[in-house]
């Protein structure tokens, strides 16, 4: 098997970052600093409607900044498209095509770009394997467990070659016990693929045991 090349890891810096939904109201993200070392693994940490899973979004690109900046490797990516800032994300959902394999949604970042479709099928597989999932790349995600679906969807957010991955409540779907070997299991990759991580969380366990860095976020503020 090929081996599976991924880029340097990023140091990610947000300065004075907000996000209001309208004028007269609360922020939701209230003019936040935070500097996330390169490689770390750094959990958002706070109650539900804390700004937390907003301020995720804000760095993938999927909502707009009301004021403020996003950097990552001191180049500011505030306003550049998702595509284009380095960074993956995985969801609560994890979000996976139901009428897709295994393999192909790994695969299907690369075939909106118009990789061929032997060479996306290649790299879809080799991060298959690399997550333990390689035996079952035909399946549907209705064939796969909780814990089969969450690594297809970090082989998929791994085959956009990211700098910087962004978590938002990863584990929030599982059941107790799978909770606790896919934490084991998350931070493993991190320490083996050496990128930074930012994960959000309401476990207040979960983020101890896997954070570098823990910040707590209430009310839009850290």
């Amino acid at each position: 098997m090929d081996a599976v090349v991924t880029p340097p890891p990023a140091a990610v810096e947000i300065v004075a970052l907000t996000k209001r939904y309208a004028a007269g109201t609360p922020a939701a993200v209230d003019q936040i600093d935070l500097r996330i070392e390169s490689g770390s693994y750094c959990c958002l940490l706070g109650p539900s409607g804390c700004g937390k899973s907003t301020t995720l979004r804000m760095i993938a690109g999927h909502e707009s900044v009301s004021t403020g900046d996003i950097l990552l490797d001191n180049r500011n990516i505030t306003n550049l498209p998702a595509a284009a800032r380095g960074t993956a994300m995985m969801f609560q959902s994890f979000a996976l095509f139901p009428h897709l394999s295994a393999l192909d949604n790994v695969a299907f970042s690369l075939k909106m770009k118009g990789v061929a479709r032997a060479e996306r099928h290649k790299r879809a597989g080799n991060l298959l394997e690399r997550v333990a999932m390689g035996h079952l790349a035909d399946r549907k995600p209705a064939e796969l467990s909780g814990g089969q679906q969450q690594r297809v969807a970090l082989a998929r957010a791994l085959i956009t070659e990211p700098r910087v991955l962004l978590l938002d409540e990863p584990l929030s779907a599982l059941d107790p016990f799978l909770r606790i070997q896919m934490r084991a299991e998350l931070r493993r990759w991190q320490k083996e693929l050496g990128l930074t991580f930012i994960h959000v969380t309401h476990s207040q366990e979960e983020a101890m045991a896997l954070a570098d860095t823990m910040v707590v976020m209430n009310h839009g503020l850290i």
